[in-house]
């Protein structure tokens, strides 16, 4: 680099950091907690994964609370003020706690005029009979008998027809009305609900604290009068996973720095090298926060806790040149260790950027996070350390002495065939442990809510009936008139798997909705019964002729009254059901049948059985699809570490060339001996104790590289040894994390480190 260039280089380095900075934090940073976003997006088929989302919708965008308590006059007193304080945020769409008083009206206005069009199956089953007589005898009944509740009109609706529909649009939930008010039936304790949309995205920060906090000032005050109150809803697990997050930011970062200085305290003796020190990581994470929201819009809070352990290997840029610099001038330093850290820094980047190429965004995210941070970090130290130690005087590091001659009496490695047999006996051992364990590719890897949470949320959708499985049968058409005709035809297959059992009760469509074909029918079968009991029902009843036409021409008016899907999703009564609609009426359709618990094994192998007559019809379960795609790239992230080693690989005999083996031994047998290890301990692998083999590979290189690239004086091994340990210390903290993504990161970190640090003495070579 020529003069000039040298003396412009800061600078722009300087600007370049200022403009990006000035750019990602001109507006408030936003912030990611969902777990799912780590996930690889869908690769099911477009109505498929609309389903999914819709389906899903419906559930993170409520929160269900339950009040409970021994007396129903104060539960019901209480209602009222729970209510309010929700429906005070901004965050709140719409809070349910009771029905108004002109929502039976609204209710019979809405459905009234498709009484004739809409069929319960029953009577749809016993009109096609010609069983016409039940039907008079039914309405005898009705208004004869001093137990029945179902008030008739005999002119629009002598058959009883809407009482019938009514009762088929109950809620999907188990409640029922009392003095307006949602009661929870079958319950112990007098147990009321309330429903609460929200208006946010439940994985926001924002939504999460003005919610949340709400729930637990209720709570409080609930408690204080003897009623408790019970929340259900995602954005409970939402919050649940940012707070997690956020403690482990806070204690594995502050831990692990914590950690670092003390070491380095212990080390130098001295303040300023710490701060030197410190000072490209710090460069290193901001820049990469800043990149990572430039480019993705927001930044994922596991990436923020990923970053974290970023001190651990940005450092050791750091440590190298203010280690050398204790024993030579500024320029000197940096002349004599570029080689490796230029070697250090590209091993690194290619080790790190095989994570972009993963098919799992938030990989993605802490891919560009790493590969930004650390060249940031590089240039920092290159560029301004220097600078800033130009008055530094040298002075040799005594623990520096001590840990070099611990080095030099470690024995060295010798290719020969007794070494030659102990490796292969070494890699065929850890080969059968790794092939014969069980790959741990279930999506609950990803579960972050705490087992209390989980019981309660489990207690509340068998209090309500209701269930949040992702598991349904989808059914594609062209049009929705043949979705809900294929529908009830495997409906009928279904019921039989209910009544045994065998199957969990569903929702579908088609019990709310007929086809327009199906409408007409129903009309025509009531006109058949209209024709053959309506004169004798009217006789019977004491009803005059003139009353009798005025039914018939009630009837006749109900002709054209047709209910479209369209026209079924706007009525208010219908909210519960409007998933069950996936796509719009004028292109492809798809319905949804909806199963209200979990299908296990026996179940879903009994449901493909059923459904395989159906070509149009498939099972939909998110949580085994996830779990096969984790798999998939499982496999395909094994390829990329492959790749990532043997990039490095080629690039490294390119500099050493037979000597090749010394730098890169270490790094791989730390690899294989993690990853056995984490069998044993664990079970098996699964795609983050792969991704853990890429830092593994990075800082084991870097070792390498520098004890070959330097004459193997002390303070390069003392750099190297303070970077395993600043790296173990912020990354193996991650092994007791919380957070599985993490946990098992930081594994098999800890795992592989610290065989990397036992190995590399031994592989250098005598003359060293």
């Amino acid at each position: 680099m020529t003069s000039p260039l040298k003396k412009l280089a800061l600078p722009l380095w300087l600007l370049l950091l200022a403009t990006l900075y000035f750019c990602a934090f001109n507006q408030a940073p936003k912030f990611d907690s969902s777990i799912m976003s780590l996930l690889p997006h869908s690769q099911q088929q477009p109505m498929v994964q609309t389903a999914i989302d819709k389906t899903s919708a419906s559930f993170s965008n409520q929160m269900l609370l339950l009040v409970t308590g021994d007396n129903d006059a104060k539960i019901q007193q209480t209602l009222p003020h729970v209510a309010e304080a929700f429906q005070s945020l901004n965050q709140v769409d719409r809070v349910q706690w009771r029905v108004d008083d002109n929502f039976l009206t609204r209710f019979h206005q809405q459905l009234f005029p498709y009484r004739f069009a809409l069929l319960d199956p029953q009577s749809r089953q016993a009109l096609q009979n010609k069983q016409f007589g039940q039907f008079e005898q039914r309405t005898l009944a009705n208004l004869f008998s001093p137990l029945s509740t179902d008030k008739l009109n005999l002119i629009e609706d002598p058959f009883g027809f809407f009482s019938h529909l009514s009762q088929q649009q109950k809620s999907s939930v188990n409640i029922q009305f009392v003095q307006s008010l949602l009661k929870v039936k079958d319950t112990e304790q007098p147990t009321y609900l309330i429903l609460i949309k929200l208006r946010g995205d439940p994985y926001s920060l924002d939504v999460q604290k003005s919610v949340i906090d709400t729930l637990k000032t209720q709570q409080k005050q609930l408690k204080d009068i003897g009623l408790t109150l019970r929340a259900s809803g995602m954005i409970l697990h939402a919050d649940a996973g940012a707070k997690q997050a956020k403690h482990e930011i806070s204690s594995i970062g502050f831990g692990s720095l914590l950690g670092i200085v003390l070491v380095l305290l212990l080390v130098f003796r001295q303040v300023p090298p710490i701060f030197l020190m410190l000072l490209p990581v710090a460069v290193g994470c901001i820049t990469a926060i800043a990149v990572t929201i430039l480019l993705f819009g927001r930044i994922h809070l596991i990436t923020l806790a990923f970053g974290a352990g970023l001190v651990g290997v940005s450092i050791d840029y750091a440590l190298h040149f203010i280690s050398e610099r204790r024993y030579n001038c500024a320029q000197r330093s940096l002349s004599s260790i570029l080689p490796g850290l230029a070697l250090g820094l590209i091993s690194s980047v290619l080790a790190y950027s095989v994570q972009f190429f993963a098919p799992f965004p938030g990989l993605q995210q802490m891919a560009v996070f790493s590969v930004v941070g650390l060249i940031s970090s590089w240039l920092t130290v290159v560029l301004l350390l220097p600078v800033l130690t130009r008055r530094s005087i040298e002075s040799p590091i005594p623990i520096a002495t001590s840990l070099s001659a611990w080095r030099a009496k470690v024995p060295r490695f010798k290719l020969n065939k007794a070494t030659l047999m102990l490796l292969l006996s070494f890699v065929s051992g850890t080969m059968i442990v790794i092939i014969n364990g069980n790959a741990q590719d279930d999506v609950r890897l990803l579960q972050t809510s705490p087992l209390s949470l989980l019981k309660q949320e489990k207690q509340i959708q068998q209090m309500l009936g209701t269930s949040s499985s992702t598991q349904f049968i989808l059914i594609t058409c062209h049009s929705l008139d043949e979705c809900i005709e294929s529908e009830k035809s495997l409906i009928e297959q279904l019921v039989p798997l209910v009544k045994k059992n065998t199957l969990p009760p569903f929702q579908a469509l088609s019990e709310h909705l007929a086809s327009k074909q199906a409408q007409v029918e129903n009309y025509q079968l009531v006109s058949q019964l209209y024709r053959a009991k309506l004169h004798s029902l009217y006789t019977k009843l004491g009803l005059n002729e003139s009353q009798q036409q005025k039914a018939k021409f009630a009837f006749e008016e109900t002709r054209a009254n047709q209910l479209s899907a369209k026209k079924w999703q706007e009525l208010e009564v219908n909210e519960g059901w409007r998933d069950l609609i996936i796509s719009r009426e004028d292109n492809n359709s798809a319905t949804v049948i909806r199963f209200m618990g979990y299908l296990d094994s026996k179940a879903k192998h009994q449901l493909e059985n059923t459904i395989s007559a159906f070509p149009n019809a498939q099972l939909v379960d998110q949580v085994a699809n996830i779990s096969n795609v984790l798999q998939t790239y499982r496999v395909q992230i094994t390829q990329l570490v492959l790749a990532a080693y043997l990039a490095v690989l080629l690039l490294l005999t390119w500099r050493y060339r037979m000597g090749v083996w010394r730098v890169v031994a270490p790094p791989i047998l730390a690899s294989l001996f993690a990853l056995s290890a984490v069998t044993i301990i664990e079970g098996g692998v699964n795609i983050f104790h792969l991704l853990g083999l890429i830092l593994v590979l990075g800082i084991g290189l870097d070792m390498g590289i520098f004890m070959t690239e330097s004459t193997s004086n002390e303070q390069t091994w003392l750099a190297v040894s303070l970077s395993t340990l600043t790296s173990l210390l912020a990354f193996g903290l991650l092994a007791w994390s919380q957070t599985p993504v993490l946990h098992h990161f930081g594994l098999t970190v800890l795992i592989g480190l610290s065989v990397v640090w036992l190995l590399t003495p031994t592989m250098c070579r005598h003359d060293e």
